[in-house]
Order: structure tokens, then sequence, then C-alpha cells
């Protein structure tokens, strides 16, 4: 065990001590808000007719950040892994190997890493998102709100890391690697509705969304974060903004499915993808 905690630590300090790895981690974090507090977020609550500016804040913070902490707990686990292939590309792994350290145990301090690092990041946002609500609408989030949305965003953080850490043991290059953390947090925000709302993008994108377990995910999120500015509201209001804030259920491929057998098939998708992603993990290392 002591090896195993000795290697995490290692990870951990070598990505928070690289700046430009942090950094690019929270590019498209830092992009999503900057679009949402410029220009698509007015739209949320431009139609909010006799509703309080305190209580439009409430509700725009909990559209934007339903979406900002579900590309985060992506983005920074992908970020996270980039300890392998930099790793990998300079031979770094080979240490490793000629120590006793079992094979499995160096595989798996890289997932751990990359869900505990993901994990706190993502939670110390979240209480950002809990301060930044209360001191500038005068609204506090519960507590059994907070309990729920910070179960949710540990539960994401492992099916968003299993899913980045598959893709990662997929690349052969820092180059690789690159690319795709360049763009992945974009088209994960513009296919799972985080962007904009699906409706705008037509039926044939909300069909392709409904079978990416981020735009079930954000929309579970969102549900949970909006559910008390949605009781400050009249119900007939709440019907007609649920779609145009994208808290509507969207089912799979245009088939009614409950969100807790979503989750569950997502779960068990993470571990499969974990199982995965030993097997090429280890053909990397050598047998």
């Amino acid at each position: 065990m002591y090896d195993l905690m000795s290697l995490v630590k290692r990870h951990t300090l070598k990505f928070l001590r690289d700046k430009t790895a942090v950094f690019f981690s929270f590019l498209s974090i830092i992009i999503l808000l900057a679009l949402y507090f410029l220009f698509i977020g007015r739209q949320y609550t431009s139609d909010l007719q006799g509703v309080s500016d305190e209580l439009k804040i409430f509700i725009s913070v909990g559209v934007i950040m339903g979406g900002v902490l579900v590309i985060n707990t992506v983005s920074l686990s992908l970020g996270v892994m980039g300890n392998v292939i930099t790793d990998l590309e300079y031979k770094k792994l080979d240490a490793f190997l000629v120590t006793p350290i079992k094979r499995y145990k160096i595989i798996l301090s890289y997932y751990l890493t990359s869900i505990l690092v993901t994990s706190i990041l993502t939670l110390v946002m979240w209480v950002l998102t809990i301060l930044y609500v209360g001191i500038f609408s005068g609204y506090w989030y519960s507590f059994a709100t907070i309990m729920k949305v910070s179960g949710l965003l540990i539960f994401f953080t492992f099916i968003s890391a299993t899913l980045m850490i598959f893709l990662t043991t997929l690349l052969k290059s820092v180059n690789a690697f690159g690319t795709l953390s360049g763009v992945l947090g974009t088209l994960i925000g513009f296919i799972s509705g985080i962007y904009m709302p699906l409706f705008v993008l037509g039926k044939s994108m909300s069909f392709v969304a409904s079978a990416v377990p981020f735009t079930h995910m954000t929309i579970l999120l969102k549900n949970v974060m909006l559910a008390e500015p949605y009781a400050e509201l009249p119900i007939q209001m709440v019907q007609e903004i649920e779609i145009f804030y994208g808290t509507l259920e969207i089912g799979i491929f245009g088939q009614e499915v409950n969100m807790i057998w979503i989750m569950l098939g997502s779960l068990i998708l993470g571990f499969v993808l974990l199982y995965f992603s030993y097997r090429n993990m280890s053909k990397k290392m050598g047998k």
C-alpha cells in the first residue's frame, strides 16, 4: 500500500508542478465560462419577466455550472492522465518496472491519481460556486443539495476519468495527446448540449447526444442545482423554460429510459473501460 500511495503522490505532484498542463486542463473551462458570462448566460434569464435579479443569478448559475462542472471532470481527468503519455514517451516507466513494485500497482496509481485530483479540484470549484451564489444573489444552496451535487460530482468523476483513461491508453505520443486535449472539451461541450441547448442544434444532434453519457450527466446535475430556484417560480413558467434550459430527460435514441438506468449503464461502461485500459497499458509496458 505504501508503494502505491508513493506513486500516487508522485503523479499528483508532477501534474500540479507542471503549470502549463494545469492551465490547459482548465482551458476549456475558462473558455466556457467566458462564453457564458459574456454572451450565452444572458439568454437564460432575458425572458424571465417579473423575476428579481437575485433569483436570475441563482437560476443562471445553476444552468451554467451544471455544464461547467461536468466538463471539469472531463478536462481535468484527461490532463492528469498526461502523466502516462510523458512517462511512456520519455521512458520514465522503465525506472518503475525494474523496482519490486508490482505492475498492476503502477497502472492503478495513474488511475487513482486521475480520479483523486479531479474529484478534489472539481469539489473546490463547487464550493466556489456555492459561495458565489450566496454572496451575489443572497440565496444559499441547502445542505441536502450541496451533498447531492457533491456525491454526483464524485460519481461523474469516476465515469469521466475512466473514459479519458481509456482514450489516453490508445495514444502513443505527447503531440497526439495535446491534439486530443485541445479539441475534446469543446467537442463534448457542443455534443452534450452544454454550450447551447440541444433543441437549438436540431433533432439529429439530440439523437446523437442521447448516446453520450455527459449529456445525461449534465441534465441530471442541472436538475439538482435548479430544483431550489424552480421552487421560487410559478409551475407554468418552469414548464415553459425547462426545454430551453436543457433540463428535460431525453432518453436514448428517442426511447424513454429512466435516468437511474442510464447512470447504471454508464457505471458499468466505466468498469469495462477500466479493464480494457489496463490491458492496453500492460501491452505498452511490455508483458
